[in-house]
């Protein structure tokens, strides 16, 4: 029985601000106030922003809905995977 891919959800308390390296995710509010990221990649900042204004947060949805081939989609799952263990997304099983 094969199981359902994981769920990612950008935390409410995630800030993306657009920059021309890419942009900057800011945990505003959190416990660990003053966590700061630096993403160089403009299509990673896009699906979180699409994330964050279209679908609420969820980015399983976000990067469905793109236009993104599979192994694009792979490589942005991996780099979900690396923001959950920053603690920028959830990931719920």
């Amino acid at each position: 029985m094969s199981q359902s891919p994981p769920a990612y959800r950008l935390i409410d308390e995630v800030k993306i601000r657009r920059e021309a390296f890419g942009g900057i995710l800011y945990k505003y509010g959190c416990a660990d106030r003053g966590a700061l990221s630096f993403i160089n990649s403009r299509q990673l900042i896009d699906l979180l922003l699409s994330a964050q204004q279209t679908y609420s947060g969820d980015l399983g949805a976000a990067v469905e809905h793109s236009n993104f081939s599979a192994a694009s989609k792979q490589k942005l799952y991996a780099a979900l995977d690396d923001l959950a263990r920053r603690g920028y997304v959830l990931v719920n099983s």
